[in-house]
């Protein structure tokens, strides 16, 4: 049965969960505070993730809410274990945190860089007395 809406969001308010969530995103935070410092958008980055590392109690159940609709997470299965009594993710750490870092960019708040297919094209003024 493919996850929808109820499995995710009840995935989402559960503590096991929120558990690995703090975890891959203090494993993720510590990655970006150590890339290099010329990484584009590396000071936002660090910047949030500095607060990730000092909020993780609270952070952690935030992220969640959206994280269990990215792909990564709702591409793999969500159950419930009763005996557990808990809803469990088939999504694997390494698979949390690469959603992380994938995602960090937009969650630190850096906007993707003009390219030069994207960059506006600078039309010359005319040439006073030129004729087409």
């Amino acid at each position: 049965m493919p996850n929808d809406s109820f499995t995710q969001q009840a995935l989402a308010a559960d503590l096991s969960f929120h558990a690995r969530v703090r975890s891959a995103l203090a494993s993720v935070a510590f990655q970006v505070m150590s890339e290099p410092t010329t990484t584009p958008g590396h000071d936002q980055r660090a910047t949030y993730a500095r607060g990730v590392i000092n909020n993780l109690q609270f952070t952690a159940p935030q992220v969640s809410s959206w994280l269990v609709e990215r792909p990564n997470i709702l591409g793999a299965d969500t159950t419930y274990d009763f005996q557990k009594g808990n809803v469990v993710s088939a999504a694997t750490d390494p698979a949390i945190e690469s959603q992380l870092m994938t995602d960090w960019d937009f969650l630190a708040g850096v906007t993707p860089a003009a390219t030069a297919a994207t960059a506006p094209v600078m039309i010359p003024p005319s040439t006073p007395g030129a004729h087409a």
